[in-house]
């Protein structure tokens, strides 16, 4: 990263002390103005940032030869949200869309700022311009900082793009082997959590800091992991606990987060607070709503580690009940619950998408869109709607709380 923070937080101290360090390259480019012209090389700058290795623009600075020039005033931006303006021109005119983040930044003069555009290495690439008949590269020549990109070029493009999908299932197959080697029965009925980047392009975390992190005894405790238990691995160092309440929580150095916890089962007279009958045989059932606290965890988590190494990214984010055909599951909260209902399919998939830097914020909405597909296919009940899961994801959400400290 150019920034040593998130572009959410910049000042205008941190623009001006990135001025003073970068002139324009291979992964910056300033403009001086927000001008039609300015407007129309939006694309062909974005793509290629994104073609090439991510980068920096930046709005209001003016730069003669590359070199940025003082004083760094900033702009009047005449348009109401140019960051909407930026993300339009990106929509409509790159294909497909290479996603940015962008910040308005106040500057020490008076009605002015700058606009700032981070761009992210996109393993979609390539990304075309001009009805998709443009590829376009940085050159690092701040005279002619992009260049049109040549057949051999798109062609690698386009095997990086195969090869970044591959390593989301790389890592969690052999995440769940690992699982397996240590004790984890991969034969019960499991909830499992996938977390990390859409693409996993190149290391985010050491593995190193990987280990410290999960090293946190408040943070293990919070999950429900004894202290002391961290593993280290190949690619990161994970977390685990074989015994009455076994669970596993891998990271690795791509930003990629597995958690894996079999379900809680309990019997039906106890789920209804009745007395057992004395000879009866207790009918086993499993409470669905057990797994929101482990997801409003493991989400936690997630959100933690990602900030606190400065992860900048579009989140992909799985859930998935497995080997639950025919499970006994209770959907109620309550007594007035009558029966148990019960899933036709072995696995019940659930997914959901969300920035790194607003996962901490948006715990709950995850949580609601996860539980609303995964209970879709159980029973044969009307199913429940959003706005009651809320209100359940929000009476477990205390509870759930990890602490960090």
């Amino acid at each position: 990263m150019l920034f040593s923070k998130q572009i959410a937080d910049l000042t205008c101290e941190d623009v001006e002390e990135f001025c003073a360090r970068f002139r324009e390259g291979l992964r910056v480019e300033y403009k001086s103005t927000f001008d039609p012209n300015v407007k129309r090389k939006i694309p062909r700058v974005v793509s290629s940032f994104a073609n090439s290795y991510g980068g920096i623009l930046i709005v209001g600075i003016n730069a003669i030869d590359g070199v940025p020039k003082e004083p760094f005033d900033g702009i009047e931006f005449g348009d109401r949200e140019p960051r909407l303006t930026v993300e339009n021109i990106c929509r409509d005119g790159i294909s497909p869309e290479a996603a940015v983040l962008q910040n308005i930044v106040p500057s020490r003069a008076s009605g002015k700022a700058f606009l700032v555009i981070q761009v992210n290495e996109r393993p979609k690439a390539p990304h075309a311009i001009e009805n998709s008949t443009q590829v376009y590269v940085r050159t690092g020549d701040s005279a002619n900082p992009t260049s049109l990109a040549d057949m051999a070029l798109v062609e690698r493009l386009l095997l990086r793009r195969r090869d970044v999908l591959g390593r989301w299932s790389e890592f969690y197959e052999e995440s769940g082997q690992l699982a397996e080697k240590i004790g984890l029965n991969k034969d019960m009925s499991l909830l499992e959590l996938k977390i990390g980047p859409r693409y996993p392009t190149e290391i985010l975390v050491p593995r190193e800091g990987i280990f410290e992190f999960l090293r946190n005894f408040q943070m293990q405790h919070s999950i429900g992991f004894r202290q002391n238990t961290t593993l280290r691995h190949p690619t990161g160092a994970l977390l685990s606990r074989s015994d009455e309440s076994s669970k596993y929580l891998n990271i690795g150095e791509f930003g990629t987060i597995h958690y894996i916890e079999p379900l809680k089962s309990t019997t039906y007279g106890r789920f209804l607070g009745t007395a057992p009958q004395p000879g009866a045989l207790e009918t086993v059932v499993y409470p669905f709503w057990w797994v929101t606290s482990p997801i409003l965890r493991i989400l936690s988590v997630a959100a933690f580690f990602m900030s606190a190494n400065s992860v900048t990214c579009d989140l992909r984010i799985e859930a998935r009940l497995t080997n639950v055909s025919g499970l006994p599951f209770v959907l109620g909260r309550n007594r007035f619950q009558l029966s148990p209902s019960h899933a036709l399919a072995g696995h019940l998939p659930a997914s959901a998408s969300c920035s790194s830097q607003s996962l901490n914020t948006s715990l709950q909405p995850v949580t609601v869109e996860l539980l609303y597909q995964l209970i879709w296919s159980i029973g044969d009940e009307e199913p429940c709607t959003r706005d009651k899961i809320s209100e359940v994801v929000s009476k477990e959400s205390e509870s759930a709380r990890v602490r960090y400290r």
